[in-house]
């Protein structure tokens, strides 16, 4: 028996050893793949996008929990304009939003882009975003915003970064009002098995769960979690390509950023929010079943419109498409642009 259970703890050893090694790799390489694609998102826009953006661009690193997150900031001149914090979703970072970024700059809005810890810019393990620890980066990011500006702020949340948004507005994010485009919670995992390639892996959840404790900063690859095959409509597939390509977006995801996804809900459910929600779907999404949004959608209280997109896939680099996704957020956010909440304002006059 004492032999079996030495060889037993030999075996596991042996694993961690090859995971570990396998980490440090797989580490040395996410660092040498981050230095040499700072400027890969450039290749995705045409000159005149690049130009403005390094005419308009400032970058701030504020801290949240031990990781540096990095904030791409396009101020307006006035400190009193509205300002619109854009949350991204899953392999992809916040500069490469750039039209929507220039459609709400020259809407009259301060744009702020957020990277989410392990994506982007931003420090952290590639890859390693806790639902959790990405709400409070969000928080973070909207609190710094309320700092420096005395316009009213919103959040927009893109496809994974839509139910992002709403977690940090129910984490207490100072926000107006919020636009999420896909919208679900992080408890709900019928809505997971509609957002996975590998619906099997949700069923898995607790085994994972229990695996996370000791081994939650080993990463499975991020093709086994979701592909961008169905992200686009064919005809906009190559762009997708040259998109995947970008060496700064992660190829892996940590066991406990997949766990969190089905263990993370809400602060405030759905069904008592209070703040002001735009919620905006694609009825062609292969992604996620436009009925996940639709659902959620329907449990929400608080003041709410629904707006689906009938033709749209998850995701077009169309302009049409992004500039509807302006037009109506930024139709939401006038709603409110008037009204800055008394604990905001409260919270400027203490915090300067």
């Amino acid at each position: 028996m004492r032999k079996r259970i030495a060889a037993a703890a030999l075996g596991m050893a042996g694993v961690v050893g090859v995971l570990a090694a396998r980490e440090g790799l797989q580490r040395r390489a996410d660092a040498a793949r981050f230095e040499a694609g700072r400027d890969y998102w450039q290749l995705a826009f045409p000159p005149d996008f690049v130009r403005w953006a390094k005419a308009h661009l400032v970058t701030y690193r504020i801290p949240s929990g031990d990781v540096g997150i990095n904030l791409d900031v396009y101020c307006q001149p006035s400190k009193t304009a509205p300002v619109v914090v854009m949350v991204h979703g899953l392999m992809t970072y916040g500069r490469l939003f750039l039209p929507m970024v220039r459609g709400f700059h020259e809407r009259g809005y301060t744009v702020i882009c957020p990277d989410l810890m392990g994506n982007g810019f931003s420090g952290g393990v590639r890859g390693d975003t806790p639902v959790g620890s990405a709400a409070a980066a969000l928080v973070d990011a909207t609190l710094w915003a309320r700092q420096r500006f005395d316009g009213p702020i919103f959040l927009l949340g893109i496809s994974l970064g839509g139910a992002v948004a709403y977690a940090a507005a129910a984490a207490g994010a100072p926000v107006t009002a919020v636009s999420c485009l896909d919208l679900f919670t992080f408890d709900d995992h019928d809505a997971l098995r509609q957002n996975t390639m590998t619906p099997q892996l949700i069923s898995l959840l607790p085994l994972l769960r229990a695996l996370a404790v000791p081994f939650g900063w080993v990463r499975i690859p991020t093709s086994w979690i979701n592909s961008m095959e169905h992200v686009v409509a064919p005809a906009e597939a190559p762009l997708v390509q040259t998109w995947f390509r970008d060496p700064l977006l992660p190829r892996g995801m940590s066991l406990r950023t997949i766990v969190s996804a089905g263990y993370t809900p809400p602060a405030v459910p759905l069904e008592q929010n209070t703040i002001p929600v735009l919620v905006l779907n694609q009825a062609h999404d292969h992604v996620l079943d436009p009925a996940v949004t639709r659902e959620a959608y329907q449990r929400l209280g608080g003041p709410k419109k629904y707006v689906e997109f009938a033709d749209s896939p998850h995701w077009s680099f169309e302009q049409p498409f992004t500039d509807r996704i302006v037009n109506e957020s930024d139709a939401w956010f006038k709603e409110y642009t008037a009204h800055v909440p008394a604990h905001q304002t409260a919270l400027q006059r203490e915090q300067r």
